[in-house]
């Protein structure tokens, strides 16, 4: 058996997964929601990123940013280490891209804070 804490809402159930005959078996969660988030982790994990970057702003040393959709798990790592090395050189409001389909995932890097 293998325990999942769902992320889906701000209950945060517990899932337990047991295999029976190959097939997947969730118990623990309250909703279909937290069923949906255990299949997806199992099969295939996505994840939402949200990270402060580097600015040239003294008023504003950091912006925070975040993916506009959830990247593979398999690249949330390298997608952190791109992003500590950038420095954003032109102001921006929230929802402004900073980064298009960053590492080929399709999803893009916006800014989660306005820097007007």
């Amino acid at each position: 058996m293998k325990q999942i804490t769902c992320i889906s809402c701000p209950v945060g159930c517990r899932i337990n997964v047991d295999v029976v005959n190959g097939e997947h078996i969730f118990s623990g969660n309250k909703c279909i929601d937290g069923t949906l988030f255990a299949e997806t982790e199992l099969t295939a994990p996505l994840h939402t990123i949200t990270i402060m970057v580097r600015t040239t702003f003294p008023d504003m040393p950091f912006l925070s940013v975040r993916t506009n959709r959830e990247v593979p798990k398999e690249k949330v790592n390298k997608t952190i280490r791109l992003l500590s090395k950038i420095t954003v050189k032109e102001r921006k409001r929230i929802g402004e891209t900073i980064i298009r389909n960053i590492l080929g995932t399709n999803c893009d890097i916006v800014a989660a804070s306005d820097m007007y």
